[in-house]
This record gives structure tokens, C-alpha cells and sequence, in this order.
């Protein structure tokens, strides 16, 4: 078999067709395993960290995962009805070669948060046994992770299910634990911090905390979803309870242990020894998907290269970079990605219902300019409006600017142009109206 065709093996060149779609269990499990993650967990202890108290942080985690789940919901739809991956998604709103620049900048983001999970596999194992050096171990970890990404969505949803189970026990167990040792709930929730970080800060953290994989990995999983009700089912478990539910986590370590990395957290408890088998299982699942997202991202930009090549020289550089410590720059790190993508995200968004009128034609049939400028102006207004707005939500804003810049870019210029690339592949008269 040729090095094109295994490329497309998980659909990472064309439309997953409707005999492969999966329902809401074949799905879900997937989904929760990106955000049933330690990485989660320690974005509720940086939460915690600027925050007066319990009360603000969950107002803060419910209020950015407000804007998540309506990211997610948009986005998901748009990748159930296409069948199309982030990657390919993005040569109808930048251009065939401006595709490949948004592809290869989400892969660099996706390679942040698989060195991160490489190091904190290390961290975990590196507290629990001493004597195991923790570059060694994130190291083998991280080969690991690298090797069942080549093996695709099936056995990471396999995977992603035992890790959900194992996470899910460890994070009952650490709540009912840090409450307990607080002197119980309401001695919780009176533990009172010096606020370092304003409302908003805190709301762009939660938000950073998965962003990431609601533009960036969502499309990949839910291009596989059987219907609209299949893809928001997955989203307000994912949104509205699993991430949450992690975030709570890190926010009680911070408030009662003095700790964000829940190695220590778990350590703090007395219980690192029963949670570690979780612990490696829920990074396993997150790690992973990080190297299957950013194979199918490469593919797209590089055709000519198999994705298990492009899958393995990601492995490679992310173990390196990981241990370098950028886990030492996390809370620096979610700022970042919460004001990148929320705009990019409004792009594609804007591009599909406004530009394209919710018709692509067959990607492989288009013919797309080199580079939409104007896509690239809306995006790069929205990251701007972070330091030009002064009110609201920073994540609401560039999300909305650069949506509503995309939009009126459409109706001006860029419908026409779609239109002409419509006909050009080849789409009836009806599917372009």
C-alpha cells in the first residue's frame, strides 16, 4: 500500500463517509478522554491560585464553559455535516496554502499540550517512585503515546473508555478527600485567597484550559458523528460536566493543599500509590489525541508523506520539548491559547454559515485561492481586540469580532468567490443557491 493511501486510512484527506459514522457511545468516550485530563485538573488549581474563593472559581469555570460550549456546538455541527477534519475545514475559510498556516500553527499548540503531558507522566511517576529519573520516564511515556495514535480512533476510544472509569474514581476520591481535610464544605468555601487575577483572567483560564481541542480537535472527532443530536450529546457531557467536573479538582487542591500539580495533591492525600494507574491512563487518552489531531493537521498540509511519518516526527519533537518544562509556564500558556483560538474559531464559524451557506463543494474537486487575506484580517483583528477592548469578556470579543468581520467580509467579497469555486467543482444550480 502506497504512503498516499494509508494517509487516508482515518479519512485525513477527504470526507468520512456515512457507512463509518459512530453514535453517541462509540463517541462520547473519546471526547470525555481529552477532557478528563490531569492538564484540567491543574488549570483549576491556576484558577484557584488568583481567585478570593470557591464560589468565584466556579463562576469563572461555568462562565467560560459557557463560551466553550457554544464554540464547541457550532463547530461540531459544522464537521458532522461536512465529515471533514479541522485541517481541511480550513481551506474553505484561508486558502489552500493560508490552511496550511492555521494547520501547522494547531499542530504547534497541539505540540504544547503533548509535551506538557509527557512531562507531567513523568512528574507522576518521577513522585511515586524517586528513584525512576523524570526526563527518563516522560521519555518512554511519550513513545507510548506516540504508538497508539498510529493506531487510530478505535482503540483510542477504547482506551479513552478504561481511562474515564479510572480518572473518574481518583477525581471522587480526591474531592471527598480535600473536602474532608478542609474541615468539610462550608469550611470550604470560607477559605478566602488575596485575589491576584481579575474576573476576566479567570474566565480566560477556564476557557484556555480546553479551547484548544474545542476548535482544534472536536472537528476531527465529530466528522465520525451519525447526526446533529449524536454531536451536541457528546458536547453537554463534554462541556458541561466532564471538564468541569476536572477543573473542581485542581481548584480544591489549590484552596486546601496549596497545590496545582495534582502529583503533589494526590501525595498531599496519601493515596498517589492507589490514583497512579489513573492518573498515567487519563494522560495516556489526552496525550494521544494530541498526536492524532496534529497527524491529521500535517497530512493536510503535507499530501506527499504517509500519516504515520508525519504522526512519529511529532512524537519525536514533542518528548524533546517536554522536557524543557513549559509545564512551568502553564498559566501563561491558557492565556495564550484563549486568545488565539476563539477567533479562528469564529472564522470558520462565520465562513460555513455566511460564506459558504452550510454547502462545500468536494474538497477534492475545489479549487481554492492560495491565501483569503480577508480571513486572515478577521482573525487577526480578533486577536487584537484583547488589547483594544476594555470591556466584557476577552475570549466573547475576539470570538465576536472576528465573526462578525468574517461575515461582513462574505457578504461583500467573499460569496462571490465561493460561488465561483462552487461552479468550478462542479455543484448543481440548487446547491449553490
Amino acid at each position: 500500500m502506497s504512503d498516499h493511501k494509508k494517509a487516508d486510512v482515518e479519512h485525513s484527506l477527504n470526507a468520512v463517509p456515512l457507512s463509518e459514522r459512530r453514535n453517541f457511545f462509540q463517541l462520547v468516550f473519546t471526547w470525555i478522554g481529552y477532557v478528563f485530563t490531569v492538564t484540567i485538573m491543574s488549570a483549576g488549581g491556576n484558577i484557584a491560585n488568583g481567585a478570593a474563593n470557591f464560589w468565584q472559581c466556579i463562576a469563572a469555570v461555568y462562565t467560560g464553559y459557557a463560551i466553550l460550549f457554544l464554540l464547541a456546538i457550532l463547530v461540531s455541527h459544522i464537521s458532522q455535516k461536512t465529515g471533514y477534519s479541522f485541517g481541511l475545514l480550513t481551506r474553505y475559510s484561508f486558502g489552500a496554502y493560508g490552511s496550511r498556516f492555521i494547520s501547522f500553527f494547531t499542530m504547534i499548540t497541539l505540540l504544547g499540550w503533548f509535551s506538557i503531558n509527557c512531562y507531567l507522566s513523568g512528574s507522576v511517576t518521577h513522585t511515586l517512585f524517586p528513584s525512576i529519573p523524570q526526563v527518563p520516564a516522560s521519555m518512554v511515556f511519550g513513545a507510548l503515546y506516540t504508538f497508539t495514535a498510529l493506531k487510530g480512533q478505535k482503540i483510542m476510544n477504547k482506551l479513552g473508555l478504561v481511562a474515564t472509569v479510572l480518572v473518574f474514581l481518583v477525581g471522587v476520591t480526591a474531592i471527598v478527600v480535600g473536602i474532608r481535610d478542609a474541615g468539610g464544605f462550608q469550611a470550604l468555601t470560607a477559605i478566602q485567597h488575596e485575589q491576584t487575577k481579575t474576573f476576566n483572567d479567570l474566565v480566560t483560564l477556564a476557557v484556555g484550559s480546553v479551547v484548544c481541542g474545542v476548535i482544534g480537535w472536536v472537528p476531527d472527532i465529530m466528522r465520525f458523528s451519525k447526526g446533529p443530536s449524536t454531536s451536541a450529546g457528546v458536547m453537554v457531557v463534554g462541556m458541561g460536566i466532564a471538564g468541569p467536573f476536572m477543573l473542581v479538582i485542581g481548584i480544591i487542591g489549590m484552596m486546601v493543599y496549596s497545590q496545582y500539580d495534582i502529583a503533589l495533591i494526590l501525595q498531599e492525600q496519601g493515596f498517589l500509590a492507589f490514583a497512579f494507574v489513573g492518573l498515567i491512563g487519563n494522560i495516556w487518552s489526552t496525550a494521544q489525541g494530541n498526536v492524532y489531531s496534529s497527524g491529521l493537521n500535517l497530512a493536510s498540509i503535507f499530501t506527499k508523506i504517509s500519516r504515520e511519518k508525519l504522526i512519529a516526527i511529532f512524537g519525536v519533537c514533542g518528548i524533546i520539548l517536554g522536557t524543557f518544562g513549559l509545564y512551568q509556564h502553564f498559566s501563561s500558556w491558557l492565556s495564550f491559547l484563549a486568545t488565539v483560538f476563539p477567533p479562528m474559531g469564529g472564522v470558520v464559524i462565520a465562513n460555513y454559515f455566511i460564506v459558504w451557506k452550510q454547502e462545500l463543494p468536494d474538497v477534492a474537486k475545489a479549487s481554492f485561492p492560495p491565501i483569503i487575506l480577508l480571513s486572515f484580517v478577521a482573525f487577526a483583528a480578533g486577536i487584537a481586540s484583547k488589547y483594544i477592548l476594555h470591556f466584557g469578556f476577552t475570549t466573547i470579543n475576539a470570538l465576536v469580532v472576528s465573526f462578525v468581520l468574517e461575515a461582513a467580509f462574505g457578504y461583500m467579497v467573499l460569496n462571490k468567490q465561493a460561488g465561483q469555486i462552487k461552479t468550478q467543482a462542479g455543484m448543481t444550480e440548487s446547491e449553490t443557491e
